[in-house]
């Protein structure tokens, strides 16, 4: 099958991922977590033809006004870059801000390079630009929620976000197959649509799932992992260092590592820590390689998630993956999903430093619990996030939308899949 998968992938995901030409400089893409390269792994080794089609800021030319893309070849995949305005409002060269005409210019390129690939079904990934451009190409398309525009909103009111869930809603009543990535998302988007939305989980990479995991080790080494990008209130990142802080009073053993935007050395979480005294014990490292990150899951002995909002975290996927116990919120949608209600990890008030100082404090301090918890949590990761599990899931969506298709299109014409 050709499958086109629209969404947010790293030049630099797909190039450990795939093998492509000896001197290929693929350009930054969409920053983010690698989940998009894992998933067009997991097809492309079923045998499948795969294209990659995002957006990438790096490749907007000044003044351009037709649609266009940068392509590359690779073993097994096609990657497709379009350009994308810089500018959420401003005008910037040659054009006015993309949020102002809804990502019009970026979703026409997206139309083109999906056209060049002519694909047998569309995945698309959030229910934004990616889904509005995959169902305006005509093809049979399947969409997948990964987040909820109407809480993005609620927890970051601002005009450009009240744009996206303008977007959000223009979109999700036009899909016939439509996914979301938890339980508490699919709630949340039915509400929006009559069309059933299916429960997929987002995927983990085979290696990562076979890795060696947390040992006696990680528990030894008091320490806790913290992965966020950004610092503001939906990520609670402030609230996680008053926890930290007051959990190593009791313990001063603990240490505390984070990585993510914001959180680099003299960043923004490191001089908040400084001025507010909370600073010791804590390694900020920043944005860093996906494998730094990994690789410190599996020697650290806690992951640490404080935020407020997720439908299905990629952080505590890959930390449960590996076995480390999570620590997260009881009351954050999606989470108490991914951690089957606490039997494989601890739910606690975010909102709360204290409540989550306890749950670090009662983690470090007792083996036999803290091994339970790694068990828990590598079987919850094997039942929900593997990726054979996840591809088999959806190959029935895109079998349905490729033969409905066939039913309603004439003389085996591509139907639209549009209403109104």
């Amino acid at each position: 099958m050709r499958i086109a998968i629209v969404g947010p992938f790293t030049g630099s995901s797909l190039a450990s991922s795939f093998s492509f030409p000896a001197g290929t400089h693929l350009p930054d893409g969409y920053l983010g977590a690698p989940l998009m390269a894992a998933y067009a792994r997991a097809l492309v080794n079923r045998g499948h033809t795969v294209a990659a089609v995002t957006t990438d800021k790096s490749s907007f030319p000044a003044a351009a006004r037709s649609p266009s893309f940068k392509v590359f070849d690779g073993l097994g995949l096609r990657a497709y870059f379009c350009p994308e305005r810089i500018k959420g409002f401003r005008y910037s060269n040659g054009h006015v801000g993309k949020a102002l005409d809804l990502f019009s210019f970026e979703r026409r390129g997206m139309m083109a390079a999906i056209a060049d690939f002519a694909p047998d079904v569309v995945h698309a990934h959030w229910t934004y630009e990616f889904a509005w451009a995959a169902l305006d190409s005509g093809y049979p398309t399947v969409v997948t929620a990964h987040d909820s525009p109407w809480k993005v909103l609620r927890l970051m009111p601002d005009l450009y976000r009240a744009l996206r869930f303008g977007m959000a809603r223009r979109v999700i009543p036009r899909c016939r197959y439509l996914t979301a990535v938890s339980a508490d998302l699919a709630v949340d988007v039915q509400k929006f649509t009559r069309t059933p939305v299916a429960v997929v989980a987002n995927p983990i990479a085979d290696d990562v799932m076979a890795s060696r995991g947390c040992t006696a080790e990680s528990f030894d080494s008091q320490t806790l992992v913290m992965v966020l990008n950004g610092w503001d209130a939906w990520k609670n990142g402030a609230a996680a260092l008053r926890a930290f802080a007051i959990a190593r009073r009791a313990n001063p053993a603990l240490r505390m590592v984070c990585f993510g935007w914001h959180w680099e050395p003299e960043g923004v979480a490191q001089q908040w820590a400084r001025s507010n005294g909370i600073d010791a014990g804590i390694d900020f490292r920043g944005a860093v390689p996906h494998a730094s990150i990994l690789s410190q899951m599996q020697a650290g002995a806690v992951l640490l998630h404080p935020s407020r909002l997720e439908a299905c975290s990629m952080t505590i996927a890959e930390a449960l993956s590996v076995g480390l116990p999570v620590i997260a919120g009881r009351m954050t949608a999606g989470v108490p999903w991914q951690l089957n209600d606490g039997k494989a990890g601890v739910l606690v008030d975010v909102n709360d430093p204290e409540s989550m100082a306890r749950a670090v404090l009662d983690l470090t301090t007792d083996p036999k619990r803290w091994a339970g918890f790694s068990a828990a949590g590598r079987a919850r990761a094997r039942s929900l996030f593997a990726a054979d599990r996840v591809v088999d899931q959806y190959m029935l969506q895109y079998e349905a939308a490729c033969a409905a298709s066939v039913v309603s299109a004439p003389h085996g014409a591509r139907a639209r899949q549009t209403v109104g």
